[in-house]
């Protein structure tokens, strides 16, 4: 009996002296964002090599509703994200109209389930820093491309081009990480700053036979988050 009533006794010590920590979370992510080309069987290295110089990213943003639990150092974080990313091309000529030229921008919209782990240095009562590191399962929402025609450097109009034989897979993961600096505005409020770098491990296309290049997004951004706290 007296050793159960010690045990009990270091138990709740231990527990004591631990960090136990819930929260809903409310984010803004503003990033920069990219594409990395990848060929095809039809693909040759000039192809791939003139879509490289043509294409590049732009600015993206990301919102998000997460949930986030930490016991001591570790703890993890999940929820719904959404990203709303894309890319523009550089004018180009336009086949057979002398002084004509187009560019594209194309837009997509992904709706995330992610799953990260993280890892908690407390600096001060009220501040903390951490790393962390993890996976998503996005789902494609929708993609749009318009293309913008040019007669002698002057734009014409803007037209939405039909997708429709534009297979895009419709689920895709990701891996995302970052560091990130937390701080408690009161015992029930907290704010975190949190540099993040997310890579699509999969193209946005399911290849065909007349796919020539696949694109994997990538951002890097600022992931600013409004933590609601409880136990």
């Amino acid at each position: 009996m007296c050793r159960l009533c010690l045990l009990f006794l270091l138990f709740s010590c231990a527990l004591s002296g631990q960090t136990l920590e819930r929260s809903f979370g409310l984010e803004l992510t503003p990033q920069l964002g990219g594409q990395r080309i990848s060929g095809t069987s039809n693909a040759t290295f000039t192809q791939l090599d003139r879509l490289d110089s043509l294409e590049q990213g732009g600015f993206s943003y990301g919102l998000g509703l997460t949930y986030e639990s930490r016991v001591d150092r570790i703890g993890y974080t999940t929820g719904l994200r959404f990203t709303h990313l894309g890319y523009t091309t550089m004018q180009q000529a336009r086949p057979g109209v002398t002084g004509g030229t187009f560019s594209e921008e194309l837009t997509a919209n992904y709706l995330a389930i992610p799953f990260e782990l993280n890892f908690y240095q407390d600096a001060t009562e009220r501040d903390r820093v951490m790393f962390f590191l993890g996976v998503g399962l996005q789902y494609h929402l929708g993609s749009r491309t318009e293309r913008t025609i040019y007669q002698d450097g002057q734009a014409q109009g803007t037209e939405r081009l039909p997708d429709d034989a534009v297979d895009y897979r419709g689920l895709v993961t990701s891996l995302t990480t970052g560091i990130g600096y937390d701080r408690k505005l009161s015992s029930d409020w907290a704010i975190r700053f949190q540099p993040t770098f997310q890579f699509f491990l999969n193209g946005n296309l399911r290849p065909t036979d007349t796919t020539v290049a696949n694109r994997n997004y990538y951002q890097v951004g600022l992931r600013v988050v409004v933590r609601r706290l409880f136990i």
